[in-house]
């Protein structure tokens, strides 16, 4: 059994459709960023540093006058707010580490030892050498780390600890902060530049979505637009260019896609440049076969009509309403002309061999040949284009009012693989 087809990931990320431009912006890029570091930093700095500075007579913060001294394990229950007045060699050596945060045992002036964590920005001078005055502190409770438990014996209690550190954080710089600030932007920057290309070029129909690609815009939303794209299939895989069934258009409207169809395919080919033009050559290959059985290469004809219809629509020359009923025009005469897919395909690679022959091309049965392999696979994939019946009911109209039929689209598209499966 062939495998099923799946979605064109060809340019699910739009690096082939101009993505690459976007570092031409650089200069931009960076113009704003610096723009946020030296010009909005200093501006926000204000707000920072009220929210980030701790408030006065806080935990952890440096204690003035006013804030009592504590000499007992009594003192800090019943003051509440307190400090202590703690020799050096204390601050500096009397410490272990429980994770990030540093510890220090500390004796108190009543001979009891207890655990302190100590913002050490905020100890502040007492005017007598090596005593130092302790930030603002209050008596916590805990459940003391396995690094304070090797001290039990010595410690007078081991469920609270003096807590003189509270929410304090470092305090930024107006220079760190600005830079942090740029840092920060830039990241956001570019995520929300990459977001916005994404979601702006599905939108547009340049590529596909990476992840969510049942929601590409290009594929069908109904049975006759399924039945339609699988009408021109074997020349949606003929070209490179090109990303096949069961895009309605073919392939995703990229730049060079767009360019192609519009001044090549459509204005160079077909002489086609506009609505008019366009529905006018359609409605004559259609109405060249409407109800006769004798027309010869009726489906060459028939197949580049909605291929011409399918074009049309990913330039925007006409409407997704309109393409619809193109569709519906062009497949019902495909109905009653042809009984099966493999008929339609027969009379299309006839005509296809006779006009490669009308413009000298000297290999035209080769040139049919390899589109005859082409159908060939696509008829041997059990979920491909042929697949869909091709007596699918095709008056279900989005624009006429109705509910459009759904069967089909809904299976093939549920035994459809994305491009990240």
């Amino acid at each position: 059994m062939a495998a099923r087809y799946k979605i064109s990931d060809k340019n699910i990320y739009g690096f082939r459709t101009g993505m690459y431009r976007m570092f031409l912006l650089l200069p931009v890029y960076l113009a704003l960023v610096l723009g946020i570091e030296f010009g909005l930093g200093p501006l926000l700095y204000r707000g920072y540093e009220k929210t980030a500075v701790l408030e006065e007579g806080e935990t952890g913060n440096v204690a003035g006058e006013e804030i009592p001294v504590a000499q007992s394990i009594g003192d800090m229950e019943r003051l509440g707010t307190f400090t202590l007045l703690v020799k050096g060699v204390a601050v500096n050596h009397d410490k272990f580490r429980s994770g990030d945060q540093v510890y220090h045992w500390i004796t108190l002036d009543s001979g009891e030892k207890v655990i302190a964590h100590i913002n050490r920005k905020a100890i502040g001078e007492t005017g007598e050498a090596g005593l130092y005055r302790m930030p603002v502190g209050v008596w916590r409770q805990w459940d003391p780390p396995q690094e304070a438990l090797v001290y039990e014996r010595t410690l007078t209690v081991t469920d609270h600890y003096v807590d003189m550190y509270g929410d304090f954080v470092p305090v930024l710089t107006q220079e760190d902060y600005g830079w942090a600030l740029g840092r920060k932007a830039s990241v956001w920057v570019f995520v929300i530049g990459v977001a916005a290309y994404r979601i702006i070029g599905v939108r547009r129909w340049r590529f596909a979505p990476a992840l969510l690609w049942k929601r590409d815009p290009l594929l069908p939303r109904n049975d006759l637009e399924c039945f339609s794209a699988s009408t021109f299939a074997i020349w949606a895989h003929s070209f490179p260019m090109l990303e096949g069934w069961p895009l309605v258009t073919g392939a995703h409207g990229s730049r060079k896609v767009v360019a192609n169809f519009k001044n090549v395919a459509l204005g160079g080919q077909w002489g086609i440049h506009d609505r008019q033009e366009g529905l006018r050559t359609v409605h004559e290959l259609v109405e060249e076969h409407a109800g006769k059985l004798d027309t010869v290469y009726a489906g060459w004809d028939l197949c580049r009509a909605n291929q011409l219809v399918g074009m049309m629509y990913l330039v925007k020359m006409i409407t997704r309403e309109e393409m619809d009923q193109e569709f519906a025009r062009t497949g019902k005469v495909i109905q009653q002309r042809f009984s099966s897919w493999e008929e339609m395909a027969e009379s299309y690679l006839e005509g296809y061999e006779a006009w490669r022959r009308r413009c000298g091309d000297p290999d035209a049965a080769g040139s049919a040949a390899r589109r005859r392999y082409i159908f060939r696979q696509l008829k041997e994939n059990p979920d491909g284009p042929y697949a869909v019946p091709f007596g699918t009911d095709l008056t279900g109209m989005t624009y006429g009012g109705g509910k459009a039929a759904r069967d089909v689209v809904k299976r093939v598209l549920r035994n459809y693989r994305g491009p990240c499966q």
